[in-house]
């Protein structure tokens, strides 16, 4: 029977605060016990393994398929390019009907030439405050109370990406 890697570790938490066992019916049990961890850590590691191949495999799709967008977004201006153009040197705007429902619109936008240069009318003041999480860090961490704010500890394998 296959068993889970925490119905081992709770195995061996019971084998070492068994009360009614000798020292070595103990250590035997903690022996075949911890051998069966191991193994089952090693089944741990390669399906850890597998699944990172499967996103590895996931993330070339992904750039593979944004690649295919651009191609296509870059398709899409050329051919908005090819419509303005037409109109630029005809002069005339594209006929529309439901299959044809293109228009050209033109808007404006500034284009800044010299930031130097403008005035300072033309500017507005932008603040932006953050917090600054190193310092709130290194002040709990001595016990320092900060309203709003508590340390948060977590575990972290190592090993493993």
């Amino acid at each position: 029977m296959k068993r889970k890697l925490f119905e081992i570790s709770d195995d061996i938490v019971a084998a070492k605060t068994d009360l009614f066992a000798s020292d070595e019916e103990i250590e035997e049990r903690l022996k075949i016990l911890m051998n069966e961890l191991v193994h089952k850590e090693d089944g741990v590691w390669m399906l850890y393994d597998k699944l990172q191949d499967d996103i590895n495999l996931a993330d070339n799709y992904i750039e593979k398929i944004k690649k295919q967008k651009i191609i296509r977004q870059n398709s899409q201006k050329q051919i908005k390019s090819i419509v303005i153009d037409s109109y630029r040197a005809t002069d005339e705007l594209p006929k529309c009907s439901e299959f044809n429902p293109l228009k050209i619109l033109q808007s404006a936008a500034v284009d800044v030439i010299d930031e130097k240069k403008i005035p300072e009318e033309y500017w507005k003041e932008k603040t932006v405050v953050v917090l600054d999480k190193r310092k709130m860090l290194e002040h709990l961490k001595t016990g320092r109370k900060i309203p709003g704010a508590d340390l948060k500890h977590s575990d972290h394998v190592r090993g493993l990406k």
